[in-house]
């Protein structure tokens, strides 16, 4: 009788609920549920910190970067093949065999693309065009804008160009790269490193982008100092450059605009074909209506490749400058319109590899590669459809020319670069990175180890101040009694 009690006295009572009386019983299908819930989470968030990876590459990084490979590759064979469809009937007339264009421009293309590989092969690249690279290739291009204006050949009343034998440099093409890489490097030492303050940045940002330009202006270029300078602008509007100051350089280059015009008259005409190609079709409005017809002549799917009308002697510079003419006569509005998506989806793959960029220079490259393309791609394909005057400019990729191939292939090169050098976060990164109280992104913020709340100032509640610990009448408070651990079972603290 006694052991009994003694084991009931020993044996657990179950719980009661707040009510009393009633045992609280565990609801074991809701706890298997909430495990079952719990692990489906943690699986969750696990799949949420791993990457899927393409070839080893996290497919952030390697996506945009195939696709603008692929972009970039059926780019360069489609121009290829309208090189060789708008300058066979040219090559014939001259005396030269019909893929004579075809054959020059697959060597210059085969040289871009050597350009591309070893530029994807030299280990930290952009660490050696930032830190002393990238001033030497300014300085050299630089140098041979000079030289444009000593013996530079002229043709069509400008002096761009230096005969080297087997074809003839532009100097301003191989700049764009050259002048990037500058541009990039006082922009990422300005805003992001503070390296240089703002007059040491301003005069460098005015020698750099200055000089050239004269040289350019004098030639004269004004097609490619609108380039030059809208592509200039645009990486300092993306590198941080305030809203009121974009507003006046877009102002000055307006004032600018409208001066040049004036000063040459040539520029105001072509200005006033733009707005009626028609008023003079058989002088100066001659190219702009031929090029008009022959998107015309194309209608919905285009007369078929090799069997355009307008190269036949009709339209000259059919295979280099208004080649886009012999495109939208040849495949036709759809042709046209997919040829378009494919550039644009080259320049969104080449912002997207610069958005994953680790380093604001690499981030600045890619970005102002992409945009001198683009910008280039418009002031041609607009100045073909009426839109903007024609200034010469080549299309990008498409048009013959070993100069502007070579130069948008070194431009390609450098995007990829950016791709590569993209910093790939593993998962203990990410894993860190959720642990720590400021990620690495925020790590090169210029409030890092400063207070944005201004000076400290002690806060005082009823005579204690918690900043120094002494009592409104100057009197030390008491420390605190240290705690003393309580011992464990076993006597372990």
């Amino acid at each position: 009788m006694g052991n009994d009690t003694k084991m009931q006295e020993r044996t657990p009572r179950p719980r009661q609920d707040a009510r009393g009386g009633v045992p609280a019983r565990r609801d074991q299908a809701g706890a298997g549920r909430r495990r079952t819930g719990a692990r489906r989470q943690s699986g969750a968030a696990q799949d949420g910190i791993a990457e899927r990876l393409i070839a080893g590459v996290p497919a952030r990084i390697m996506r945009p970067r195939l696709i603008f490979l692929c972009c970039l590759v059926a780019l360069v064979a489609f121009g290829l093949l309208m090189v060789y469809s708008a300058s066979a009937v040219e090559a014939a007339s001259d005396g030269y065999a019909p893929t004579h264009y075809l054959e020059r421009q697959a060597l210059f293309a085969l040289g871009g693309t050597i350009l591309i590989a070893v530029m994807a092969f030299i280990p930290n690249l952009f660490d050696h065009f930032k830190r002393w690279l990238a001033w030497p290739l300014w300085g050299v291009a630089l140098v041979l804008l000079a030289a444009v204006t000593l013996v530079g050949m002229v043709g069509g009343g400008a002096q761009r160009w230096i005969s080297l034998g087997f074809f003839t440099l532009q100097p301003s093409e191989l700049l764009k790269p050259a002048l990037i890489l500058v541009v990039a490097k006082l922009l990422s030492e300005y805003y992001a490193e503070r390296a240089i303050d703002i007059n040491t940045y301003a005069a460098r940002m005015a020698i750099a982008v200055g000089v050239p330009l004269v040289f350019i202006i004098v030639q004269p270029d004004l097609g490619t100092t609108l380039i030059i300078g809208m592509t200039v602008f645009t990486m300092m509007f993306l590198a941080g450059l305030p809203v009121r100051y974009a507003l006046f350089i877009v102002a000055v280059i307006a004032v600018g605009g409208v001066l040049a015009m004036i000063a040459a008259p040539y520029r105001l005409q072509r200005f006033l074909v733009t707005m009626d190609p028609w008023a003079d079709p058989y002088g100066d409005g001659y190219q702009a209506t031929l090029a008009i017809m022959a998107f015309a002549s194309g209608g919905l799917f285009g007369r078929g490749i090799g069997n355009s009308t307008i190269k036949y002697n009709y339209l000259p510079e059919a295979h280099n400058d208004y080649i886009l003419a012999v495109i939208g006569e040849e495949l036709g509005f759809v042709g046209t319109v997919l040829f378009f998506a494919v550039f644009a989806l080259l320049i969104w793959s080449a912002f997207k590899i610069a958005s994953e960029s680790q380093t604001v220079f690499g981030r600045l490259v890619a970005e102002g590669c992409a945009v001198v393309l683009a910008v280039q791609f418009l002031v041609n394909a607009l100045g073909i459809i009426g839109v903007l005057p024609m200034t010469g400019k080549t299309l990008p990729f498409i048009s013959y020319g070993g100069s502007s191939m070579i130069a948008s292939m070194i431009l390609a090169g450098l995007i990829l670069r950016a791709s590569i050098e993209s910093e790939a976060q593993t998962v203990y990164d990410m894993r860190r990175d959720s642990f720590a109280v400021m990620s690495r992104a925020d790590a090169g913020s210029a409030h890092v180890g400063t207070s944005t709340a201004g000076e400290a100032r002690p806060r005082r509640t009823s005579g204690f101040s918690v900043y120094d610990g002494a009592g409104a009448g100057g009197r030390q408070a008491a420390p605190a009694r240290p705690r003393t651990a309580r011992p464990g079972p076993g006597g372990f603290p």
